[in-house]
């Protein structure tokens, strides 16, 4: 008898959106630059997924007079999940919008949507269009194919950072509500949250399926993408400087805060991005424990080894 996970078992995709009216430079920077595989296009919409992706999309990019996250979508175990969801968001107050399949994303199943309090819009699905892996089942290639060997190709969609004006109770909600787990806080001299990261998978890379951080509304901060290992985000930041991508910060990280070794860069239409190795080990267990830092070594745990790191930057939203 196999076990079941049941609740949210991953993330599915971010859908954001963007000043670019006919998203040819955003098809352009997400097929070349970065290496995602366009499964989908839509009037003034565009779905990627990452090669080792088997579901039709993980990213979604919508033209919009105001830029920004659109919502984060997780993906339940099944129809039953979903409803034992819908009774726990009304018995929390949370209004709820159920829709039917195909109706709000094309390929997506039916789900419902809410905003989380101080947090993002949230979508629940239970299926999602299986394309499988562009390499096939039967003995697969796992390197990235070779039309992608010239790009970032990420492995899969890894995170969804956001600014919270209540990092607690955006976090509390995520915790209580939705089921996930904290793997790692920053608090600050009385013990309070500042920043968060939370997961619901089991998984050695990254760590996190979101990360909330401080900010005075809410706000989209980046989205991360899996790479093998670290020698791997290092070549990726050497060739996308070299084609003229706007590199953030200081350029690649050792970030203890997760555990990760990151990249972070601008899409074409000022959307920061992440390409992260590593992570710390998760598991949904309950006697899980959060690693925790303090506001003091905040610094530190952003950046191992770059002191000029200002911490109050790093928490800026890109939009």
């Amino acid at each position: 008898m196999s076990l079941l996970h049941r609740g949210i078992h991953r993330l599915g995709y971010a859908w954001i959106a963007a000043k670019d009216s006919r998203l040819l430079k955003t098809r352009e920077f997400y097929t070349r630059e970065l290496g995602l595989l366009e499964t989908g296009s839509e009037p003034h919409r565009v779905s990627f997924r990452c090669w080792h992706e088997p579901y039709k999309f993980s990213f979604v990019v919508d033209h919009r007079g105001t830029p920004g996250l659109v919502e984060i979508g997780f993906h339940v175990r099944d129809d039953n999940d979903l409803e034992t969801f819908q009774q726990k968001l009304t018995a929390a107050g949370v209004m709820v919008d159920r829709a039917d399949a195909n109706s709000v994303l094309q390929g997506l199943g039916k789900s419902l949507a809410f905003t989380v309090p101080a947090g993002p819009r949230i979508r629940l699905f239970a299926t999602m269009d299986l394309l499988g892996y562009v390499t096939g089942y039967e003995g697969p290639d796992w390197v990235a194919p070779k039309a992608l060997r010239d790009t970032a190709a990420p492995l899969n969609i890894n995170h969804v950072a956001f600014t919270s004006p209540d990092p607690v109770q955006a976090s509390a909600f995520f915790s209580d509500v939705l089921g996930f787990l904290v793997s790692e806080t920053v608090v600050d001299e009385a013990g309070k949250t500042i920043s968060s990261l939370l997961f619901r998978m089991a998984k050695n890379v990254g760590g996190q399926e979101v990360a909330i951080y401080p900010g005075k509304e809410v706000k989209l901060h980046h989205v991360a993408f899996t790479k093998e290992d670290a020698s791997d985000v290092m070549a990726d930041g050497y060739y996308l400087r070299s084609d003229g991508v706007t590199i953030d910060l200081l350029g690649p990280l050792r970030q203890p805060y997760g555990n990760t070794f990151s990249l972070y860069f601008y899409d074409s239409n000022g959307i920061r991005l992440e390409l992260c190795s590593g992570g710390r080990m998760t598991e949904v267990h309950p006697e899980i424990q959060p690693v925790v830092w303090s506001k003091a070594h905040l610094r530190e745990a952003l950046s191992y080894y770059d002191e000029a790191l200002v911490p109050e930057e790093f928490f800026l939203p890109c939009v």
